[in-house]
């Protein structure tokens, strides 16, 4: 009989690991000497390496999945509205990564590996779904002010999500400040690029 707790501890051990680690030399046994349990117990929950990579991926990639599926988007007619509305999605999103700390990290380096793409080919559905929650915010935008007619909306929605996993794993391993005012800062940064799209197609 499969235990919930166990199987959340499989993943959460896994994902801690890789965190400190990397992918690289990964095996099931690192994840069972450290949690002091038998080798064989870890194939009752997952029969793979790979199932159990994937299954710490999905557990993440759901909850950032909910961030944005359950974002309310308020009214926009004018560009101030535009931005604060992409504002309060950005801060909602990057703290939230910060917060998940090695799960946040794991998750980025899943998703930069060649497993991702493995998942990718068999199930694009389960590994796209919280880009295209995202995506369908910045479309639900744009189709209320035009922002991006003559640029690409996945050019746009890709540069906010990867170059905000950046700064989050900077923060999360000590690089960059855990304050408000670094979040201020790469706010501007990543600002200054949506800007810049707004700008160049003549919104502003």
């Amino acid at each position: 009989m499969v235990n919930a707790g166990r199987r959340e501890e499989f993943i959460n051990t896994t994902m801690q690991l890789i965190a400190q680690n990397g992918l690289g030399g990964f095996a099931m046994k690192q994840v069972t000497s450290k949690m002091g349990v038998s080798e064989a117990l870890i194939y009752k929950y997952f029969e793979t390496k790979e199932k159990l990579l994937y299954a710490c991926f999905e557990s993440f990639h759901m909850r950032v999945a909910a961030l944005f599926k359950n974002f309310d988007l308020p009214e926009i007619s004018s560009p101030r509205d535009m931005y604060m509305a992409i504002r309060s999605l950005w801060f909602t999103y990057f703290e939230f990564l910060v917060n998940g700390d090695y799960r946040t990290i794991y998750y980025f380096d899943y998703r930069d590996s060649p497993y991702i793409r493995e998942v990718m080919s068999h199930d694009g559905e389960a590994a796209s779904t919280y880009f295209r929650y995202f995506a369908d915010i910045i479309h639900s935008i744009n189709e209320r002010v035009r922002f991006t007619e003559r640029s690409s909306e996945d050019h746009l929605w890709t540069y906010v999500l990867d170059t905000s996993g950046i700064f989050a794993k900077r923060i999360i391993r000590g690089e960059l400040p855990r304050t408000r005012e670094s979040y201020e800062e790469i706010w501007k940064l990543i600002s200054g690029g949506i800007m810049g799209v707004v700008s160049a197609n003549g919104f502003m």
